[in-house]
């Protein structure tokens, strides 16, 4: 059981660092290319690019998370059956 734990730990946490900066840049190029002309900023205080670049950061870390600790958890057992 202890061996299962720490490959989803670092692969969640692997996930974690990929969906923030991923999942960040995606939301930059989609808010900029859609929100950056509404004028969101009067209602929020944010640029829409800017709202859109912290909601994806967000929505990726948290996506990316689960999948990075499934897939870990999949290569550990791959790895596992074989020895």
């Amino acid at each position: 059981m202890k061996r299962k734990l720490l490959p989803g730990i670092i692969g969640g946490f692997i996930g974690l660092v990929v969906g923030v900066f991923g999942g960040g840049y995606l939301g930059l190029i989609v808010g900029g290319t859609f929100l950056g002309g509404l004028e969101i900023y009067k209602h929020t205080g944010f640029e829409g690019y800017e709202l859109a670049a912290y909601v994806g950061a967000i929505i990726g870390a948290l996506v990316v998370t689960v999948l990075g600790a499934k897939l870990a958890l999949r290569i550990t057992d791959k790895t596992g059956k074989k020895m």
